[in-house]
C-alpha cells in the first residue's frame, strides 16, 4: 500500500510537470504571434507615416 502511494505521488508530480510545461508552451506561442502581429502593426504604422 506504501509503494502505491509513493508510486501515485510520483505519478502526480510528473504529471503535473509535463502538463504544466505543455501549457505553458502553448501560452508562449499564442504570446509570440500576439507580439509579432504587434511589431508587424507597428511597422505598417511607422511606413505610413513617414
Amino acid at each position: 500500500m506504501t509503494y502505491l502511494f509513493i508510486g501515485m505521488l510520483i505519478g502526480g508530480i510528473i504529471g503535473f510537470t509535463v502538463g504544466g510545461l505543455a501549457i505553458a508552451f502553448k501560452s508562449a506561442e499564442k504570446e509570440l504571434a500576439r507580439l509579432d502581429k504587434e511589431v508587424k502593426d507597428a511597422h505598417k504604422q511607422s511606413k505610413s507615416e513617414s
